[in-house]
């Protein structure tokens, strides 16, 4: 899913670290706040807000959706599939088509590929809008892997709930986080997992 911790490319091999795995999805409705900063002469200046919604129903399907640009970024539990909707130009684009085809159904994530490569990479626990989350930095690795920190909630089947990213390129400052979540809440609009019915593949 397009969230503000793809801009990270994480590959974290197994440790010792245990958490509950998950054999079913959970669904949650949340809000998804992502913030751009500049560097200034004072450290970094808020020049980008944006706020969308974001859920997951209780097949794992998972949803973005901007009501400000009416834009919505649905993935496909069953295929894998991710798409971007533009209901105010009535476009859709195919973002994502995993391998293999035909694509298998997604399955709730263990939580194996958030575990850091070494110990001290790891900055614990902490509550964040109320669900209980674990957290690693990230190191910078290139202009394609830049350093931060990320936080994942287990209970949610690992979904990022807060992350910080500098970019040493640009020295840019983007920070993501989920507020006012409900756990075991499904979206009310499920049609927004869908795709609209004037939308005609080629």
């Amino acid at each position: 899913m397009i969230v503000l911790a793809s801009l990270l490319i994480l590959t974290f091999p197994s440790s010792t670290y245990s958490q509950q795995d998950h054999d079913a999805w959970v669904p949650f409705t949340a809000q998804k706040v992502s913030r751009e900063y500049a560097p200034s002469t004072s450290g970094h200046d808020l020049i980008r807000e944006t706020r969308e919604f974001i859920g997951r129903n209780k097949d794992g399907s998972l949803l973005e959706y901007d009501s400000e640009r009416h834009v919505g970024i649905p993935q496909d539990a069953a295929t894998g599939n991710t798409f971007r909707i533009n209901y105010a130009h009535q476009s859709v684009r195919v973002l994502q088509t995993p391998e293999p085809n035909p694509p298998l159904p997604l399955r709730p994530p263990t939580g194996e590929e958030w575990k850091p490569a070494s110990p001290e990479l790891s900055l614990g626990s902490k509550m964040i809008s109320g669900v209980q989350c674990i957290g690693w930095k990230v190191l910078a690795g290139g202009p394609h892997n830049p350093g931060g920190e990320i936080w994942v909630a287990p209970s949610l089947n690992y979904e990022v709930v807060e992350s910080t990213v500098l970019d040493e390129t640009n020295h840019m400052l983007m920070k993501m986080h989920l507020e006012d979540i409900h756990v075991g809440r499904e979206p009310d609009h499920p049609e927004l997992f869908r795709l609209p019915d004037w939308y005609h593949p080629q």
